[in-house]
């Protein structure tokens, strides 16, 4: 009988950390033989699903033996991964690039706000106090 980690099962499946938590409180108050768990020398508990349990609740089963589905889940789950980091390295660069563009358009207003100052402060002549 194979178990699977919640990490294992994550890859595997493609849901969140939490789905497999709270399906393993829910298994843990019904005393299911689905789920496993081992005690580790911190004092926590390791959980463990069935593999055939995960297969049959998330109908990863598509292609038969469950072997066949562990072996191809995880790069799928890869190919997703990377498609999702694709899409945010682009939005980040438009991001970027936006925010260089206002950067570029605020170093021109402040050159020319400091060229009208200069005018403004040119050196005017000084009057001597008897030439009032």
């Amino acid at each position: 009988m194979s178990y699977l980690t919640i990490q294992e099962a994550i890859e595997l499946t493609g849901k969140s950390e939490s789905t497999f938590r709270n399906l393993a409180r829910k298994l843990k108050g019904s005393k299911s033989k689905d789920i496993k768990l081992e005690k580790l020398k911190t004092g926590h508990e390791k959980i463990l699903f069935k593999t055939s349990f995960i297969n049959s609740y998330f109908d990863t089963s598509s292609k038969g033996s469950s072997k066949v589905v562990e072996s191809t889940a995880p790069s799928m789950v890869n190919e997703r991964v990377l498609a999702i980091l694709e899409r945010e390295l682009e939005e980040k660069n438009r991001q970027i690039e936006a925010l260089t563009d206002r950067l570029k358009e605020s170093n021109l207003l402040q050159a020319q706000a400091q060229e009208q100052i200069k005018l403004l402060e040119a050196p005017t002549k000084k009057k001597r106090w008897f030439g009032w």
